[in-house]
């Protein structure tokens, strides 16, 4: 018996409607300061990362997600997808 073997994904493309609805997440996300849940594109599955996104590092083309236990700096040529938490208050 063979097992299967684990296989690279290619990263999907984003179109620029894509690009658009990321950057008016990201503002929303940011400026409001929601939480959010950031979908993370990687080689062999998506990661999601979910909290505050806290800081934008332009030059890196980064941003940072943090929650009260822990924080990730994210590539943002790797985000797929933001989706702005909506909490009852």
């Amino acid at each position: 018996m063979s097992a299967n073997p684990i296989t690279r994904r290619s990263r999907p493309v984003r179109d620029d409607r894509t690009l658009e609805s990321l950057i008016h997440c990201l503002g929303i996300a940011m400026f409001l300061e929601k939480e959010a849940v950031v979908t993370v594109w990687s080689d062999f599955e998506d990661q999601t990362f979910q909290g505050n996104i806290t800081k934008l590092d332009k030059q890196l083309k980064s941003i940072k997600i943090q929650n009260k236990n822990e924080y990730a700096w994210v590539d943002f040529e790797q985000v797929l997808k933001i989706e702005i938490v909506n909490k009852e208050e």
